[in-house]
Parts: structure tokens; C-alpha cells; sequence
């Protein structure tokens, strides 16, 4: 040790004693705190512990849980990350009772896109349309699909902005490849509302039966029920892997078509079972695919 060092201790060991001393003094003499200032003081003590709780909880997350979350802001794709494949195709899907009012049979400069594969990638497609639906869990759904899939096509509106259409599909697939059981959900941005078409007594004749079953208070939804004894037809996108091509294909089915917000909703469905109960089940899901104004789904 220095002498430096030496010289430094001693002076602090005589000066020891009388440092405690004036600390002592300043203890007493400092007054006891009124009681107006208990509340504010606990006030700082609950304050101070809760920062430091907060803390020590983040610091006891695991790091694999903070980065998913981080990465789950990051994994929203836009609609060009998701559909990069291009493929042939030619004719696209449209309800045959509203095709009039929402002229979706007219569409110029139309792009199919290969489908998505996956309850995963329906989401992520979903995500690309903010808050225009609420995909249905496929273990909520009343018939076990083995296939989840979503298709894009895309096509300019008369104003010359870019149209896109979606095919949410849940399906119960053969090992030969046939539709069993299904649910199509599709959903179009559109520049008015066709819904205000007027069907005449006519066309309702020629169509079969529809009815209003309602979206809401204020909006329909139609419905109109399979019938095998009528000429008309459902029609949704049948992906050829083997072609690399989009087919439309054409059907009996059970149908949903609306509108709410800028979107088109139409809902073809084919299901085993009582008819009465199945449509019941689908009504309902259909009132929650749609985010509408009295639903949960439109709040979040």
C-alpha cells in the first residue's frame, strides 16, 4: 500500500466519528411526517412496487415468447406476398340470381392466382382485407373438412380500380377427389351495393324460392335452397394441380348472398343431414363470418 493510500485511510478514520455524529443529529431533528403526507407517501410505495413487479415479470417472460410476439406483427403479408403464382383460367364465379345487379360476369384484365393451402394461409389471406371477415375455426364447423384452401382472382372495376375476390373453402374431399361436403365462403370489394336490385315476381319464379333471413336489423341475408328440379346452378373455383388451371365448376348447392360495407358475400354450401337443422347452424355461421354492425366480430 502507498503511502497516498495510507494518508487517505487515516484522514477518513478520523473524520469516522464525527460524520456518524452529524448523521445521528440529522435523524432527530428531522419531524415526524404529518398525517397529510401518509397517503401521499403510500401512494409512491404502491406505485414504485408495481413498476418493479411489472419489471421483474418481464424479465421473467421467455425470450422465445417475446420474439413470437414481435414476429406476429411482422407476419401480416400483403396480398402480393400471398398470391405469386399466376395460373390459367377462364371463367369466373358469380350468383346466377344477383348476376345482373352485381355484374361480376363482366370483368376485364382477370388474373387467377394458384390457391393457398391451409387453415394458416386463409387467415393470412383474411388479414389482407382488415376487418371484412371472420374466419370460422374449422373444428366450429358442422361437418369434419380435410381440406382448407383459399382462392384469388383478381379483375378491374368500370372505375378502373383493381377487384379482388376471395374463395374461403372448407371441403370434405374423397381420396378420388370428389367435394363430399362443403362450405365456400367468397367475398368481392365492390363499388356499389347490388343488393338493391329489385327481384322480380318473374325472376322469382325462374330462380325459386328467396328469402330474407337477415343480417342484421337493418341488412338481408338471402337465402336460397338447393332445388335439383330447377335449371339453376351454384358455381365456385376447382383447382387443377395437375393443369396448373382454374376451373369454374358447376353445381347443386344451398346459397348466402349479401352485401355489407364494400363487399360481396356469397355462401354456397352442400352438407349431409337434416336440411332444417343444417341451415340453422348456417345461418348462423354466416352471421359470423360477416363482421356486421350488431356482431361481436365487428368490435374487435
Amino acid at each position: 500500500m502507498d503511502k497516498h493510500t495510507m494518508h487517505v485511510l487515516k484522514d477518513v478514520s478520523a473524520h469516522k466519528e464525527a460524520i456518524i455524529q452529524k448523521v445521528r443529529q440529522q435523524v432527530q431533528q428531522e419531524p415526524y411526517p404529518s398525517k397529510n403526507l401518509w397517503p401521499h407517501r403510500a401512494l409512491a410505495v404502491m406505485m414504485t412496487c408495481s413498476i418493479l413487479l411489472f419489471i421483474a415479470w418481464q424479465a421473467s417472460k421467455p425470450m422465445d415468447h417475446l420474439t413470437t410476439e414481435i414476429l406476429h406483427e411482422e407476419e401480416k403479408q400483403s396480398f402480393t406476398d400471398l398470391f405469386q403464382t399466376e395460373v390459367e383460367g377462364t371463367e369466373t364465379t358469380f350468383s346466377q340470381y344477383f348476376q345482373i345487379a352485381d355484374q361480376f360476369i363482366h370483368r376485364e384484365n382477370i388474373k387467377f392466382y394458384a390457391p393457398l393451402q391451409g387453415f394458416k394461409a386463409m387467415q393470412a389471406a383474411a388479414a389482407t382485407m382488415g376487418n371484412a371477415v371472420h374466419l370460422i375455426d374449422p373444428d366450429d364447423l358442422p361437418f369434419k373438412s380435410n381440406i382448407q384452401e383459399v382462392y384469388a382472382v383478381t379483375s378491374d372495376m368500370q372505375d378502373g380500380s383493381l377487384q379482388k375476390q376471395f374463395q374461403f373453402s372448407y371441403k370434405e374431399k374423397s381420396l378420388t377427389g370428389v367435394d363430399r361436403q362443403y362450405i365456400n365462403l367468397t367475398v368481392t370489394n365492390v363499388d356499389h351495393n347490388p343488393v338493391n336490385y329489385k327481384v322480380t315476381e318473374e325472376s322469382q319464379e325462374f330462380l325459386g324460392e328467396i328469402t330474407n333471413v337477415g343480417l342484421n336489423f337493418m341488412n338481408p341475408l338471402y337465402f336460397r335452397a338447393m332445388t335439383p328440379d330447377k335449371g339453376f346452378a351454384y358455381v365456385y373455383y376447382y383447382y387443377d394441380e395437375a393443369d396448373k388451371r382454374i376451373y369454374q365448376m358447376s353445381t347443386r348447392a344451398n346459397e348466402f348472398y349479401t352485401y355489407y360495407n364494400g363487399y360481396v358475400y356469397q355462401i354456397g354450401y352442400q352438407l349431409n343431414g337434416d336440411q332444417q337443422e343444417v341451415q340453422e347452424k348456417m345461418i348462423a355461421l354466416a352471421r359470423e363470418f360477416i363482421p356486421h354492425i350488431n356482431s361481436e366480430n365487428a368490435k374487435k
